[in-house]
């Protein structure tokens, strides 16, 4: 053989791995900057979406790491590890410093593989978030965390245990090589079913986008957001050198020759592993950049005050938490109007009419939501049908409950609800509906100073601890459905509230008045069984859905909480 060709190979060779370790090291530094500074530990074991972004980057940082290792090895042998090469034909498996190349070279493609499915589990997660309406509780979220790493690790760890036990320890070079190919092939298809499965996660949630078309959700656009910025990237640094190592292989065995795109194909594969390498970096800026990353960054030279203030005080948008983009309504921190809402028999309805429910309960959401914006609303959690919503001021949980129950009696529910007593239509003597299609119960409670804020691992949002949020769920149970009830403390709050209104200007925000669009009525006091609390309520009611409970179905039918 020509010496010439031969130490020109030995230098193309010795540059590609000068340029591969740098750039494994910066994707393995970024991925383990985002591990530390964009999550909380307390925090990922209980949701399945921070779990799922955070194993992306664990496993980012876990190959990235294996690959610097090989490349480290293969320059203190002066060659590129054959087990990584295109053909992945391995010789002399005698030495223990090729099976151990053979060996990480396995581990860290297992590892790519891990990260693409964590990709797939990452963008279900967030669709799940805007898709379903039933929140997971914390129990639950920790079990699929569990479901979801044995899934993904266990299969892939004995996989490597079989080849390292297997081919690599009998020192069969044929096998061992068939074994490594395998893993090739298994990436490249990993990482093309994640870059296919992501173009659905972002139908799906274009379908509820348009679907709220007629308002804006902050969560699900940031989420919408969040997904396709994932596509581009990883689409951009995976699909390109899952082709050319495809092609290569497919040309391989079929004209026994790898160099499918002439004498560039060198070239090809040492741009695209080069874009492929930086993936970690490409992740860590997509994925985990946001202002929490900065401020936990930070941290060491940040005053304690100031950087507990921007984590827990409320000072950080509860965005920032998991989607870091920018939330134009902003929760209130001191004395949050709570407004907990629920569908009255809807166990009954789902498991008569589920088909019906489905639609009915989408249109009920969508309206619920819709109407938030114009009274600076906050959308807390959901549970089952449930809400827990906050507001500003008095004035505007009262106006957006008055405004949501009137507009529920113009929604378009599926025909099926009228079998049903608790969603039947009923008109006064005029023909005027003043109940139609699902009964939601509403109640109004202020909350006092010492609650704790606290942001929710899985929404990104801020949630509110404390014995005025566990009064204001509670007594959101004590109505029936249609019924706007309000606490006597925060009926004394919205008086005083009146007392400096003045009438809103011309295209501003839509404000209900008493004694114009609603009345107070008294209504059974709220006994608290489990906290030994009395709480003192009255009733709103709409002049225009007055005939509700005009028959007396108030006092005998609400509930006593235990």
């Amino acid at each position: 053989m020509d010496p010439t060709p031969l130490s020109d190979i030995m230098a193309w060779e010795a540059m590609q791995m000068s340029v591969y370790l740098p750039l494994t090291c910066i994707s393995m530094i970024a991925a383990c900057i985002t591990i530390f500074t964009a999550f909380d530990t307390k925090d990922i074991r209980r949701s399945a979406v921070q779990y799922s972004t955070y194993s992306v980057f664990c496993c980012d940082f876990v190959w990235a790491f294996l690959r610097c290792v090989l490349y480290i090895l293969g320059m203190i042998e002066g060659v590129l590890p054959t087990a990584n090469k295109g053909d992945r034909n391995v010789t002399n498996l005698d030495e223990p410093i090729i099976a151990y190349q053979a060996i990480l070279t396995a581990a860290g493609d297992l590892f790519i593989v891990a990260g693409a499915i964590w990709i797939v589990l990452t963008a279900y997660e967030m669709q799940r978030v805007v898709t379903h309406t039933i929140t997971r509780l914390e129990d639950r979220e920790r079990h699929t965390v569990l479901f979801y790493n044995i899934v993904v690790y266990a299969p892939l760890s004995v996989l490597l245990l079989l080849f390292a036990l297997g081919p690599v320890s009998k020192k069969d070079e044929d096998l061992t090589s068939s074994c490594l190919r395998a893993s090739l092939y298994l990436v490249v298809w990993a990482l093309f079913l994640a870059v296919l499965y992501l173009p659905f996660a972002m139908y799906k949630i274009y379908c509820v986008r348009q679907n709220r078309s007629g308002f804006f959700d902050h969560t699900l656009e940031h989420i919408y957001r969040r997904v396709r910025v994932l596509l581009i990237v990883y689409s951009v640094t995976t699909i390109p050198t899952s082709i050319v190592s495809l092609g290569s292989e497919v040309a391989q065995l079929t004209r026994n020759n790898s160099n499918f795109l002439g004498p560039h194909t060198s070239t090809f594969f040492f741009a695209t592993n080069c874009l492929f390498y930086l993936t970690g970096l490409f992740n860590a800026v997509s994925i985990g950049g946001s202002v929490l990353c900065c401020i936990r960054c930070l941290r060491p030279v940040m005053p304690k005050e100031l950087h507990e203030g921007l984590m827990h005080g409320g000072m950080l948008r509860p965005s920032d938490a998991m989607l870091s983009s920018e939330n134009l309504m902003s929760p209130p921190l001191h004395m949050p109007v709570f407004v907990c809402t629920d569908i009255e028999s809807s166990t009954l309805l789902w498991s008569r009419i589920p088909n019906a429910m489905t639609k009915a309960q989408s249109l009920h959401d969508d309206c619920m939501r819709q109407h938030l914006a114009s009274f600076n609303g906050y959308e807390i959690t959901t549970a089952g049908d449930a809400f827990q919503l906050v507001f500003h001021t008095v004035t505007d949980a009262i106006s957006y409950c008055v405004t949501v129950q009137l507009k529920l009696l113009d929604m378009p529910w599926p025909k099926e609800l009228d079998d049903f007593r608790a969603a039947k239509t009923m008109t006064d003597m005029f023909g005027r509906p003043f109940f139609r299609g699902l009964r939601v119960r509403m109640a109004i409670h202020l909350g006092g100073g010492g609650l704790i804020h606290q942001v929710h691992p899985t929404t990104g949002k801020l949630t509110y601890a404390g014995l005025d949020e566990l009064v204001a769920r509670e007594v959101g149970d004590s109505g029936l459905g249609g019924q706007v009830l309000i606490s006597a403390v925060t009926k004394h709050r919205y008086l005083e509230e009146i007392q400096g209104w003045t009438k809103p200007k011309k295209g501003g925000r839509p404000v209900v008045v008493q004694f114009k669009d609603f009345f107070f009525r008294e209504a059974p006091s709220c006994h608290i069984v489990d906290l030994d609390i009395v709480v003192p309520m009255a009733e709103i009611v709409p002049y225009l859905l007055r005939p509700r409970f005009a028959n007396g179905r108030r006092a005998d039918q609400m509930h006593v909480l235990a």
